[in-house]
């Protein structure tokens, strides 16, 4: 017979049909695997996306009331906005950070009664996590502060979604009122 061809002169080996006339296109593996790997990049870097560092009013007002132990003013800014607890200064830092800065129980309470995480390890712009602000301050005992917002953050809880109720109570008999079934004549227009 005919002998062997050597490998560089060897025709490529066949390739699997990629396309029917008649039918749809189905990817390669490595088209899938590349759309997979994808779509998982995009769908991470959406997960991983930062809160947008700005000043804005809510956070400035948020400052001064955890600066200055104000808790009824706490609890209004938190329930007027959803983002409150998460929401950063245009220096990165929130609540958490002022909490652990002016050692606010009641503010770490809060955040965690509103779904937020004292323990959160993102960093403001000069690297440090909320939590790193009572780390380095040697007046402040992380163990115990932590412990007395934990403690408080089911009271602050109970009374938040007693305010949500009372804000819906309030807000049903606004779209009550003038709704009673009163016969108007065509005489009185």
């Amino acid at each position: 017979g005919p002998p062997a061809p050597s490998r560089l002169g060897a025709p490529p080996p066949p390739q699997p049909e990629r396309a029917r006339e008649d039918g749809p296109r189905w990817p390669s593996l490595e088209d899938a695997l590349l759309l997979v790997v994808t779509a998982c990049l995009a769908l991470g870097s959406v997960v991983a996306e930062e809160v947008e560092f700005q000043d804005t009013p809510l956070l400035s007002s948020l400052w001064e009331a955890t600066s200055k132990s104000d808790n009824d003013a706490i609890d209004r800014l938190l329930d007027s906005s959803e983002y409150a607890v998460t929401a950063r200064a245009s220096d990165g830092r929130g609540l958490a950070w002022w909490a652990f800065e002016f050692q606010n129980t009641y503010a770490l309470g809060a955040i965690y009664a509103f779904g937020g995480d004292i323990e959160n390890p993102s960093e403001d712009l000069q690297g440090m996590s909320a939590i790193q602000m009572c780390v380095e301050n040697p007046d402040c005992d992380k163990d115990a502060l932590i412990k007395k917002a934990t403690s408080a953050s089911e009271d602050i809880r109970k009374r938040k979604e007693q305010r949500a109720e009372e804000q819906r109570s309030r807000e049903e008999a606004d779209f009550d009122v003038g709704s009673d079934d009163e016969d108007i004549g065509d005489d009185e227009f």
